[in-house]
């Protein structure tokens, strides 16, 4: 086959098409797992009318500014409540939620006073004096809005009190709440505490904190800017060097291993020695445990040693072959750099949806009718069947977080898997854009499908640490163990669900299945490669966590000579300590991107590999790669002829 010519594919069966018309992710494809697309766009046409329903009944400002004794939002005009004369006021600019017993102000019963007020009390009031002279300075009443401040007197804490008992104790105001400082000073105890120690190292310390950020924030932007470039430059540094720090990490593991067991050997030899030249009569148990104990660790650590030694010699050329899946998918991530910002797309879509839906989840939280109390107040009854709805949104939540990050990862799978389809691979167009045009047209509904399974297990999840917590400290220690251990296999169900579902979205992108058989093809595939994935999902996890640490360590070296210039600084490690976390972050955004380019190279190695033998049927992997098949000179001369006769039709 000429390495430009193009054969465009027949209309069989996918698991047929083994003939020379195969060319990269299939070109004529139907749609997948129609129902599911349907079933989402359902979803989201419920989470509307849910929403509606939210917006109907709730108001986000009774969350944001509170609700006082007789249904007045604070902070806003209000209307009317039938029966309630003091509702429908106008409370605009009144932001404060003030209570006569704050410790009550959570209960229904209606056994306090809320008021909005404009101000919180700051001192201590003690006299009706002082509350009068609050309310004409501040033009914050305390009293009933009825009262005139000229009728202000000694209250109590009863639910009809129409002035609160004195003396107003000091407050603050926290999220347009008057929080007695009391409860504050009780809630900073811990943190006092850590201040105290900190504070013993450095006077001041929390002080000099906050100013050393103030002081050192252009450098910190300068870096965290610096740490894209980091990132890209350990993106490259991975493709050409990552099978010298890969051999290099095992040498030290296996040189580590071997080193421990001699030590633990010679520390047993040296007590045991000592205790054999010692008379019998002077031994004593706690030597002889010392030898025992020692010789036993001995064991323990040559067992160990001499399994990772038994695993790195059978493992040897796999790692090997992560070694090159590194090195192709930096080749292709080079070819269509564009990709490398799947993930920022991604990110600003997941930020936009969350803040919209996290916006309407406020109007669901705040949404009930009005119910008068026997004292005369109001509170909001919760709407029972908006309740049960505020489950469907959080899964429908939940459901469109991994619909977004799914649409990533079939994006970048097809991308890749072009490239590794093509002949010539420097003439592959636009993958990015043509991977994406596929999943729009054609593979939504796999994508709702394999999204819909994890919203599923999420949501279950969320049910068991909601009943967990209901149930805490009334049920017994066996029931809350089972509860755990239900959680933590429904964990563990979830991440082994997201990595088939990863790889059921490559054969997707390659073939145009649905996600059942998607799933399927790929579960067989992963499980005939066992030791192949094993590699792959330690060691190449590993040399990527590498990556992002770093990136880190670059952006903090960079760091530390930067801000070496700032000698007015007390403590340098707080500012590079959030840039090397961000830093972190960034590398993690871009390398993510990385593990989905090796695991989708490798499934279609594995492809090509099932599909072709490399003489008949040539391979469509790199000369590199030919290595790690079974007929690897065969299929390397066979290319080698076909790279030096490049007219010659190539049999398939």
């Amino acid at each position: 086959m000429n390495g430009n010519s193009q054969v465009h594919p027949e209309k069989v069966s996918p698991a047929d098409r083994v003939d020379d018309g195969f060319d990269g992710p299939l070109k004529n494809r139907g749609c997948t797992d129609v129902f599911f697309l349907l079933l989402f766009i359902a979803a989201l046409g419920g989470m509307g009318y849910v929403s509606y329903l939210g917006i109907t009944k709730g108001n986000p400002n009774m969350l944001v500014y509170g609700v006082d004794s007789w249904g007045n939002v604070c902070n806003q005009k209000n209307e009317i409540i039938p029966n309630v004369t003091s509702s429908g006021k106008d409370m605009t600019g009144i932001a404060n939620l003030y209570h006569y017993n704050f410790l009550h102000s959570a209960n229904p019963t209606g056994n306090t006073v809320k008021l909005c007020v404009k101000s919180c009390p700051t001192t201590d009031i003690a006299t009706v004096t002082a509350l009068q002279e609050f309310a004409t300075v501040n033009d914050s009443r305390l009293c009933h809005y009825d009262v005139s401040v000229s009728s202000y007197h000694v209250g109590s804490l009863a639910a009809d009190a129409t002035c609160p008992p004195l003396p107003v104790l000091s407050t603050a105001s926290i999220l347009h709440r008057c929080i007695p400082a009391a409860a504050i000073n009780a809630a900073q105890s811990v943190a006092s505490g850590m201040s105290t120690v900190l504070n013993a190292l450095d006077e001041d310390f929390l002080q000099k904190l906050t100013t050393d950020m103030e002081t050192a924030w252009r450098e910190m932007a300068y870096l965290s800017s610096g740490s894209v470039g980091v990132a890209l430059i350990i993106l490259v540094l991975l493709r050409f060097f990552a099978g010298v720090i890969i051999w290099l990490v095992i040498i030290v593991c296996a040189l580590g291993s071997l080193a421990g067991t001699g030590f633990c050997w010679y520390t047993w030899y040296t007590y045991n020695k000592a205790l054999n030249e010692t008379p019998v009569s002077d031994q004593t148990d706690e030597d002889k445990e010392l030898v025992t104990r020692w010789l036993i660790i001995a064991c323990v650590v040559s067992g160990i040693t001499l399994i990772i030694l038994l695993i790195l010699l059978v493992m040897r050329k796999r790692i090997a072959l992560v070694v090159q899946l590194f090195k192709e998918a930096g080749k292709a991530i080079a070819k269509m750099p564009v990709i490398l910002l799947q993930p920022i797309w991604t990110f600003l879509v997941l930020a936009a949806s969350l803040a919209g839906l996290g916006y309407l989840f406020m109007y669901l939280e705040t949404a009930g009718d009005p119910e008068i109390h026997s004292s005369g107040q109001v509170f909001y009854k919760v709407d029972e069947l908006l309740f049960y709805l505020k489950w469907y949104h959080i899964f429908g939540t939940l459901w469109i977080i991994q619909f977004i990050i799914a649409c990533q990862q079939m994006v970048i799978a097809g991308a890749i898997a072009t490239w590794y389809f093509h002949r010539d691979k420097s003439q592959i167009g636009y993958p990015v854009l043509a991977s994406t045009g596929r999943l729009i047209r054609y593979h939504l509904g796999t994508v709702a499908f394999g999204s819909l399974i994890i919203a599923i297990i999420q949501l279950m999840r969320m049910i068991l640490a909601y009943v967990e917590k209901k149930l805490r400290g009334r049920t017994s220690k066996i029931v809350d163990f089972l509860l755990k251990c239900l959680m933590c296999c429904l964990w563990c169900f979830e991440k082994i669900l997201k990595y088939i579902n990863r790889n059921a979205y490559i054969e997707t992108a390659i073939y145009g299945y649905n996600f059942c058989k998607a799933a399927k093809k790929a579960f067989t595939l992963i499980v005939t490669n066992a030791l192949r994935v094993a590699a792959i999902n330690t060691v190449g996890d590993f040399l990527l966590f590498l990556g992002k640490l770093g990136t880190a360590g670059v952006v903090v070296a960079v760091g530390l000579e930067l801000l070496k210039t700032k000698p007015t600084l007390h403590y340098i490690w707080a500012p590079l300590l959030v840039v090397g976390l961000f830093a972190f972050f960034v590398a993690h955004v871009f390398l993510s991107v990385y593990e989905m380019a090796i695991d989708t190279v490798f499934l279609c190695f594995c492809e090509d590999c099932e599909r072709n033998d490399g003489v008949q049927k040539p391979y469509y992997m790199s000369k590199d790669l030919m290595k790690y098949v079974e007929n690897s000179n065969e299929a390397i001369a066979n290319a080698n002829r076909q790279d030096a006769n490049p007219k010659t039709p190539t049999p398939m």
